[in-house]
């Protein structure tokens, strides 16, 4: 075999497909590894330490709406009906994951969603079991609310320490 024929045989169609789907998975998942270090309030990916935060939205059983801290699928014991303090530390990423856990009742369906104005924070408004994610920098040390707006008494504060 002569190695015109050996070259053809290496770049054959089969192996070019091979290597261009390669390639983009690849660049599939380089995207969404950069998506989720870039956060809502920067232009860019930030490599910083990641603080992650999972907040359930409910409602208590004297019929006020709050935020419930969760860690690992289970609630730890708070007050019922006042929403979680959350405290980090400034210059880190901060990954907020909401679930609505709020059961839709007949002709009045559950939204719920979290905001925090100070850094460019806003969830899509979710109804019954659907989740969402958003990531930001803490870059501002300070006391602020996070909230639901469709919800005005479902209120918590987030605590920004400096580093």
């Amino acid at each position: 075999m002569s190695k015109k024929q050996r070259k053809i045989r290496i770049m054959s169609r089969g192996n070019i497909i091979a290597v261009t789907a390669i390639a983009c998975v690849f660049g599939l998942i380089g995207f969404v590894a950069l998506n989720s270090i870039t956060p809502v309030n920067s232009n860019g990916p930030v490599f910083a330490p990641m603080t992650n935060v999972s907040l359930k939205a409910v409602k208590s059983s004297a019929g006020s709406y709050h935020y419930q801290h969760t860690k690992g699928g289970k609630t730890p014991p708070i007050s019922e009906g006042l929403s979680p303090k959350i405290i980090v530390t400034e210059g880190n990423l901060v990954q907020i994951h909401l679930i609505n856990e709020e059961k839709n009742q007949q002709g009045n369906p559950s939204m719920h969603n979290l905001n925090i104005d100070e850094f460019n924070v806003h969830t899509k408004d979710l109804s019954y079991f659907q989740t969402d994610s958003v990531t930001f920098l803490a870059d501002k040390a300070g006391s602020f609310e996070y909230y639901c707006s469709i919800h005005p008494d479902m209120r918590g504060t987030i605590i920004i320490n400096n580093s």
